[in-house]
């Protein structure tokens, strides 16, 4: 299955507020099977209407195995054929394998543990489908060039796959140092996508309105966001090409950039429905419509970039995005010196 590229799939909870394409296109969503399945009756209906019906959603859907979650409970009590029949009974379009995400500090033992786990739960997941409804995502993990190599060979062995994952970047997107910073964060994409020149590239939770491009330019084609609504409920909005501007009154905001002259006028101009319809005043009193002002902001980005994608002139779009975010000007230097190498 195709799809639109560069393209942002937005994380939603299953009975989750708003629900975006009540108020505007989005691109598409991404649902968690492990918060599905915490709920018998909720899972009962999506395996019986399937995951389109149930959400009033006709667009690309993705379902997440919630491996993660699952870890984070301290136990993985579910099997990947038990996933595989959830994917295969609720029909998203894409399900991704049940993986064992890495953290940086992990030791090499656990490591090489939790990629021999979703090594085998990929090939059991390939092995046991009756169906190519959902295609499957495999995970790729791993913190240096040649775990990736390794890795991505291992999974060429078991399927041609159209579409791969990186995961395990989170924690790292902000942090400079490390073998899981946010340099090396880029290195990863940049392996992976030197490794699967024809591939559909998914980066897994780093999606902003800074971070997707440098995610983008360093070669991924795909990301996910749940920051439109979580940054909504601490106060935030995004603005594009920005990081965060709080405007709640809050005092431990105080500390975070305001809204300038150029950003007010920027956000005056707005067209999200939020903005249209009530201005600041209303996305300073509700997080609703800083959700909806955020994920309109991250929506038009993404169709932003296809079209200079298309005309040539994305890379200077994303060094204007850098200049004015200069944390981020040594990682946009790094990801051209690892293009020209590679």
């Amino acid at each position: 299955m195709k799809i639109e590229t560069p393209f942002i799939w937005f994380t939603q909870q299953i009975k989750g507020h708003p629900k975006l394409w009540h108020f505007f296109e989005i691109d598409g969503l991404m649902l968690n099977a492990y918060e599905i399945l915490q709920n018998d009756s909720i899972a009962k209906r999506v395996r019986t209407e399937g995951i389109h019906r149930y959400m009033k959603f006709d667009g690309l859907i993705t379902m997440d195995s919630g491996g993660y979650l699952f870890m984070k409970r301290g136990e993985v009590n579910i099997t990947p054929e038990e996933i595989l029949a959830f994917y295969e009974e609720s029909k998203p379009n894409f399900g991704v394998i049940l993986d064992f995400p890495l953290t940086p500090n992990l030791p090499r033992e656990s490591i090489q543990k939790r990629l021999s786990q979703t090594f085998e739960n990929t090939r059991r997941m390939i092995k046991m489908r009756r169906t190519t409804n959902p295609v499957l995502i495999p995970v790729i993990h791993g913190y240096d060039g040649e775990t990736i190599e390794r890795y991505v060979k291992k999974l060429q062995e078991i399927e041609d796959f159209d579409i791969y994952g990186v995961g395990s970047l989170v924690p790292s997107v902000f942090n400079t140092k490390g073998a899981g910073g946010i340099y090396n964060v880029v290195r990863v994409i940049s392996t992976v996508r030197a490794l699967l020149p024809n591939k559909v590239i998914h980066v897994f939770g780093v999606g902003s309105a800074v971070t997707m491009h440098l995610m983008f330019y360093a070669g991924a084609d795909s990301i996910d966001t749940a920051s439109w609504r979580i940054k909504a409920a601490f106060g935030a909005i995004q603005l594009p090409g920005s990081g965060d501007r709080y405007i709640t009154l809050r005092k431990r905001h105080k500390r975070y950039p305001r809204l300038n002259e150029e950003e007010q006028r920027i956000l005056d101009e707005c067209g999200c429905p939020a903005c249209r319809e009530k201005g600041l005043e209303g996305l300073v009193r509700s997080f609703t419509l800083r959700a909806l002002h955020n994920a309109w902001v991250y929506q038009m980005e993404i169709k932003k970039a296809r079209r200079l994608m298309k005309s040539g002139e994305y890379e200077e779009y994303v060094k204007g995005i850098v200049r004015r975010n200069t944390r981020f000007l040594k990682t946009v230097e790094l990801i051209d010196r690892l293009r020209k190498s590679i």
